[in-house]
């Protein structure tokens, strides 16, 4: 954890060190701050501890579940006590509190530490009292302030964020280089982020979508500016400055670490990102100045307001005079430009006739060398070594004329090669004396440059990061303007009251791999909100309030629509389409829809996919029944609550009744009933009167076109993916089995099957009944055995046997029989 939030729970704790007294006053605030250890907000421990309070002990149902793992006596009842039936409470808390939230279940885990530990303290082993003492009576799950609940299937049903494995098989793995963000919602926006905090931040937008009108109408109003026809070139310009714009938390944190051993200074990229990042800080402050529109944007008067431009010009010109970039490319090491110290350039100047310099010395070194080194003796110079003579070994020479580390006197030889012997003489030592370690002194020079550099830089940190994060908050709004004009959106009316009105409505996914996408409309209205406070209207400045839709009146309109008619007719897409339009909203991003008039949603509950996984003891309609007990133990009137095919996976009957409760109880809560949006293909609910109607229930179904006489079953209907109130009465799912390649012999069976259940007959008493065709074939049959039977075999069986199967052969039962009033014909036995 960091310490500003030590610092920002508790301003005053660092000034009360000094008072021991002071400092163990627990009624200094109004509540207890206690740090603990990272180990107690494991999520592990959490979730077994949650599930051992068995807050559903005396509530819950007289049924004891149990998987292989558990342990039972011979009497039928647990042995080992609180480990014992995990999986039966494990099932049960999921249907409370999401149990995927392992930061959420991790937290719970370490207050329940702590309240046990309070316990311990207070009370004696054994106390009966101690039970009453931080007992926990429920647990309920609540999301942030400011921000809509959303939980994992949430996002993975509506395709809000999906990442999917690297195409290169080797790049895929545990890392976070091995996976990429595939077709979601938010893979349609974040490659139009430039900046990495503002590819991070547009992360946090799509992961928590505010419920704050204020925030929302601050975002919707600066994409608005920006996708004005005539800011286009000025988006185009702030785009292209966006690019070059990197994070300076990471750029300042290189400057703080100081000298880099491996790199002899600070990592060249620092001074040239910090350069770039000035100048271009300083142009998307005059293009934002400049833009059309957007005078009383909050975003754009704080970026005129902290982007210091003498400040960004000092810095940049203070990098510009100091660092020299083409050399530093050149030398792949950061270079002083000349001119900025003097001892610098002298040194350099040295360096730079230094080759001259070790000509000179090798030259004056020959007459005191015997006549067989001269042609392989060098003056070198080794950078932290010093000067050194350097004798190469002749490859023509077989002998080594030069093998006695004597041979000269006062030469010592410091080290060997394959190719050479290096030594150390007088003259080598003087030298040292004289010119030094001149490499290193000059490298050292430049990092007290360069350190020196970095100090009048980082006095203005602050500044940098505060400048970076509102590029990174620009960043956001232009990729959001650039979707909203890539992808045909809207800007929807933002409400308190509790509505969605949508008109044109779209599925921001769906309409990409189509060629053709119907739009439609959708209305839910949930329950009143004359309770809820209004104070965050009046927050709203005056500009915001005319773009944020109000109306005195509540609206009318059903709370509950229910989507029934033919498999693959668009149901689906239907409810993902609403539910995305109301997510984008929250986000402050534009929808996809000619108009849309969406009400503040605090949740958006899902139950759409399956998610299986062999680690989760639970089966497919149990996983199914957690999402659905999870929806209603959460939803408030304000929750968007979507149902696709509840109660699919059980057998018919139990499922309709499933499907039927969820939706009668849902309807039951009147005024604190969620928007709901539901499929089914349990018809026999509304035929038998189960869900009768009522104002807050309505019903739609996609229209298909019926073919009433068609050449195939698969071309009997045509979708025409167009909404339409009212109820749908089949689903034609023998057609769709056509479709995707089910043998017509299936097909018309199930045809037959459905014809019979439409007519009320026993499908078990018509199943049983043989066919005419087959009835007649089994009494041939028989009669071919009876005359085989009662002839002479005595005299000539063969003869015998061919003139009982010829005269099978020609009678008329056996050539002709009348199946359902036609005529069909049978081929001979052989």
């Amino acid at each position: 954890m960091d310490d500003e939030v030590v610092d920002r729970l508790d301003p005053e704790l660092r000034m009360r060190h000094a008072s021991t007294l002071e400092s163990n006053d627990q009624f200094r605030l109004p509540y207890i701050l206690e740090v603990r250890p990272t180990v107690e907000f494991k999520y592990e421990a959490g979730k077994n501890k949650l599930v051992n309070l068995r807050l559903d002990s005396e509530s819950g149902p007289l049924i004891k579940f149990t998987v292989p793992n558990d342990v039972l006596g011979a009497d039928g009842y647990d042995t080992l006590g609180e480990f014992a039936g995990r999986q039966e409470h494990l099932l049960r808390l999921a249907g409370w509190v999401d149990v995927e939230s392992r930061i959420t279940v991790g937290c719970a885990g370490a207050l329940i530490s702590y309240l046990q530990r309070r316990r311990a303290a207070g009370y004696l082993p054994g106390d009966e009292s101690a039970h009453s003492f931080f007992q926990i009576s429920t647990v309920k799950m609540f999301s942030l302030k400011g921000f809509m609940f959303v939980n994992n299937d949430t996002l993975q049903s509506l395709q809000i964020i999906q990442t999917e494995s690297h195409p290169n098989y080797q790049n895929q793995g545990p890392s976070a280089y091995g996976s990429k963000e595939g077709l979601s919602v938010y893979g349609l926006f974040h490659h139009l982020a430039r900046t990495p905090q503002g590819k991070q931040l547009l992360r946090q937008y799509f992961l928590r979508p505010s419920v704050s009108l204020v925030t929302i109408s601050e975002r919707l109003d600066a994409v608005s500016v920006f996708v004005r026809p005539d800011n286009a070139s000025l988006l185009e310009d702030l785009v292209k400055d966006m690019k070059v714009i990197k994070n300076m938390r990471t750029v300042l944190l290189s400057l703080q670490k100081g000298v880099s051993a491996s790199q002899g200074g600070i990592a060249t990229p620092a001074w040239l990102t910090l350069l770039r990042f000035a100048g271009a800080a300083l142009t998307i402050r005059d293009l934002v100045q400049e833009t059309n529109g957007a005078e009383r944007l909050p975003l754009r008067n704080k970026i005129l307001e902290l982007f210091d431009t003498q400040t960004l010009a000092r810095v940049g010109y203070e990098i510009r005079e100091t660092v020299d970039l083409e050399e530093t490319a050149v030398q792949h090491r950061v270079v002083v430009k000349p001119n900025v110290d003097d001892d610098l350039d002298r040194m350099k100047r040295e360096w730079d006739g230094l080759e001259d310099l070790l000509s000179q010395v090798s030259r004056a070194m020959e007459p005191r060398v015997p006549p067989t080194l001269r042609a392989t003796l060098n003056v070198i110079y080794f950078p932290q070594v010093g000067f050194m003579l350097a004798v190469r070994k002749d490859e023509d020479d077989e002998t080594d004329s030069f093998q006695s580390e004597g041979a000269i006197e006062g030469w010592e030889q410091i080290f060997t090669t394959e190719s050479a012997k290096y030594y150390k003489s007088d003259e080598m030592q003087e030298l040292d004396e004289k010119y030094g370690d001149m490499w290193t002194e000059i490298c050292e020079k430049e990092i007290e440059i360069l350190h020196d550099l970095a100090q009048k830089v980082l006095q203005h940190a602050e500044l940098l990061t505060a400048v970076s994060d509102l590029c990174g908050e620009l960043d956001c709004i232009l990729a959001l303007a650039q979707g909203a004009k890539q992808y045909r959106l809207a800007r929807p009316g933002m409400t308190r009251e509790n509505i969605i009105r949508i008109e044109g409505g779209r599925h921001i996914l769906q309409e990409l791999t189509v060629g053709t996408f119907i739009a439609n409309d959708t209305l839910l209205v949930g329950g009143p909100n004359s309770e809820e406070s209004t104070e965050e209207e009046s927050e709203l400045p005056s500009y915001a309030q005319t773009q944020t839709e109000t109306a005195s009146d509540a609206p009318e309109g059903p709370s509950m629509l229910i989507m029934t008619g033919p498999n693959y007719s668009g149901k689906s897409v239907y409810l993902k389409q609403v539910a995305l339009i109301v997510y984008m909203a929250h986000i402050g991003c534009f929808v996809p829809a000619e108009r849309a008039r969406i009400g503040i949603t605090d949740k958006i509950l899902t139950r759409i996919s399956t998610r299986e996984s062999v680690s989760r003891v639970q089966s497919a309609f149990m996983i199914d029944v957690q999402q659905i007990s999870l929806g209603l133990s959460l939803s408030t009137h304000r929750s968007l609550l979507i149902i696709d095919e509840f109660g699919k996976g059980t057998e018919a009957d139990d499922g309709a009744g499933l499907a039927c409760g969820v939706l009668e109880y849902l309807l039951g809560l009147n005024e604190n009933c969620p928007k709901v949006l539901a499929a089914t293909h349990f018809h026999e609910i509304f035929e038998s009167g189960f869900l009768p109607p009522r104002p807050s229930l309505a019903f739609g179904f996609m229209e298909v076109h019926v073919e009433p006489n068609p050449v195939e079953v698969s071309r009997q209907i045509t979708y025409l993916y167009q909404f339409h109130e009212g109820r749908s009465m089949s689903s034609f799912g023998t057609i769709c089995a056509s479709m995707n390649g089910i043998a017509p012999e299936i097909v018309d069976r199930a045809e037959e099957l459905l014809v019979l259940t439409a007519r009320g007959e026993d499908l078990v008493a018509a199943c049983t009944v043989m066919p005419e065709v087959e009835g007649a074939e089994l009494e041939e049959a028989e009669q071919i055995a009876r005359d085989f039977l009662a002839a002479d075999i005595s005299d000539d069986p063969r003869r015998l046997l061919d003139e009982i199967l010829t005269v099978s052969t020609t009678t008329d039962s056996r050539s002709k029989v009348t199946a359902g009033g036609q005529s069909v014909s049978r081929g001979t036995m052989s």
